[in-house]
């Protein structure tokens, strides 16, 4: 895993929240801010962005160069897609494709997992993506034929598949170098001179800014002086479309607040800066280009990058809280564990693990009144490992070790689980993925699902307790065609015992057997 590809999430992954999402959820991050009821004491304004006097215009005007629309999370009825083949083929190249038919790309089995990995972190927002395609239309770097047509401007455009794909492609461009090479943490003075220069030769650039409640992107578009050394950052912020909103920022001190409303009935979201939590610049110009592929083989060193998020939201739209651990299996610190700073709507944790380096992570700590719903990520040069749907109640606990071969991980709970089990990996014409479904994990048992060096993917349950069963789903993509594989139903695995499958070894035609023991079980191919 490519060390610059993980910089970018060091600085942050930017989500930002759909004013339907209600109040945002608080994250872990320090000096960074509060979740404030407008007009309580120690409030802050939310400032008129005509205030002041003016220092600088960009020329961005909000209802011209700004959507009509406002961001938005999951796909709705207006909103119906994010990632496909074509966009990932946009961002990452023919790389991502395992063949091109007629000019149309089917993605590999890594980049489908990718795929689905990639709207997953959209469905709390398409902030960044917002910001930045309107920023490269109005500096003329993107061209807007087939988005919008002539004689029209962006505003007037309603949202389409084409210009929502077009979205979801620069959103996904934070992940990837050269964008995740590009953000600067500036000082306040700093920032205002870059938004200057960049005003003066025509550019702009994505603002990122963090908080409790979260991480946003939005568009800078004039500078104001406001008096007693404040200066104003006015933007485009695409949660509110139409209207301008304004920053209060403070050269001297190095702080920075902003502050605004999800909507007129709820709380206002306060994100406030300082030297230890700076604003983020993100230049325009390299994200029109192809992306480094981040689960592509052969792309960047073997480093790891471990993501555990939680899928799920209380009643009011915020983040559930919960406890992360990651040690050694036996207890000890994991040498050369980087935690990424990671802002994203849902609560979420990011790492960066050397090669070669066991670990293990332990969740819990759910409050009373709360439900978990966590997915555990591990991607690697050419491969993702993954368990997903784990729900964690109040009082329960999970799980994960990885040995040091980093070939597979081992799943156990305090309490039962259903998970979801993913395991994929790629070769230079090929690649495959298996996904396993409806085990039920129960407390004193262990699953484990990986790549064994012959080419075979197992699913193990260990441990003490009642036999499982699982229904696993394979399928190949090559140069010519997909293939698919499918157990007859679910297939009892007994604790003690491994299900394995020759994904990596075949053809895609040929028979294909789950074995489990030394029982075979055909699966059905087509």
């Amino acid at each position: 895993m490519r060390k610059r590809y993980l910089s970018m999430l060091v600085a942050a992954m930017l989500l930002a929240f759909p004013v339907s999402a209600g109040a945002a959820p608080l994250i872990d991050l320090p000096d960074t801010g509060s979740l404030e009821q407008p007009g309580t004491p120690g409030s802050y304004v939310a400032p008129d962005p005509t205030s002041g006097t003016l220092i600088a215009d960009s020329g961005f005007e909000v209802k011209r160069d700004g959507f009509s629309f406002a961001n938005w999370g999951e796909s709705d009825a207006l909103h119906r897609r994010s990632m496909t083949p074509a966009t990932m083929q946009s961002l990452y190249g023919d790389r991502i494709c395992a063949r091109i038919v007629d000019g149309a790309c089917v993605l590999s089995a890594t980049g489908e997992v990718l795929e689905q990995d990639s709207n997953e972190s959209s469905n709390g927002g398409h902030c960044f993506g917002l910001a930045a395609v309107a920023g490269l239309f109005a500096s003329g770097q993107l061209d807007k034929t087939g988005y919008v047509p002539a004689g029209q401007n962006l505003y007037d455009v309603g949202p389409s598949d084409r210009l929502d794909g077009l979205i979801s492609r620069y959103f996904n461009t934070q992940y990837a170098v050269p964008t995740s090479d590009s953000p600067s943490r500036s000082s306040v003075a700093s920032t205002l001179d870059q938004l200057e220069a960049a005003w003066q030769r025509g550019d702009h650039v994505v603002l990122g800014i963090l908080g409790e409640i979260g991480g946003h992107g939005i568009t800078p578009i004039a500078l104001r002086d406001l008096g007693d050394g404040k200066t104003g950052i006015v933007v485009y912020d695409n949660n509110f479309p139409g209207v301008e909103k304004m920053m209060v920022a403070d050269a001297a001190s190095d702080t920075w607040y902003y502050t605004t409303a999800l909507n007129p009935a709820d709380k206002s979201y306060l994100f406030v800066g300082s030297p230890s939590n700076q604003m983020i610049i993100f230049p325009l110009s390299q994200m029109t280009r192809v992306h480094e592929c981040p689960t592509c083989r052969d792309v960047g060193d073997d480093s790891v990058l471990l993501l555990v998020k939680d899928t799920a939201k209380n009643p009011d739209g915020s983040a559930n809280d919960w406890t992360l651990g990651i040690t050694t299996p036996d207890g000890r610190p994991v040498a050369g564990l980087e935690k990424l700073a990671h802002a994203n709507t849902a609560r979420s944790e990011l790492y960066r693990v050397p090669a070669g380096a066991a670990f293990k992570l332990t969740i819990g700590g759910v409050p009373l009144g709360q439900t978990a719903d966590m997915d555990i990520s591990i991607l690697g040069d050419g491969w993702i490992n993954e368990v997903d749907d784990l729900e964690l109640l109040p009082g329960a606990s999970a799980s994960v070790t990885v040995d040091d071969d980093q070939r597979a991980l081992r799943l156990s709970s305090t309490y039962p689980l259903t998970p979801r089990l993913t395991v994929a990996s790629e070769e230079a014409d090929w690649s495959v993925a298996a996904k396993g479904t409806g085990l039920n994990l129960l407390p004193g048992s262990t699953v484990s699902v990986g790549r064994d060096t012959d080419g075979d993917y197992t699913f193990g349950l260990a441990g003490i307790g009642l036999p499982g069963s699982l229904h696993v789903d394979v399928k190949r993509s090559d140069t010519t065609a997909d293939h698919i594989a499918r157990t007859n139903g679910s297939v009892a695995i007994p604790v003690g015992t491994t299900g394995s499958v020759a994904a990596e070894t075949w053809d895609g035609t040929t028979p294909l057997m789950f074995r489990v023991g030394s029982q075979n079980h055909p699966m059905t191919v087509g």
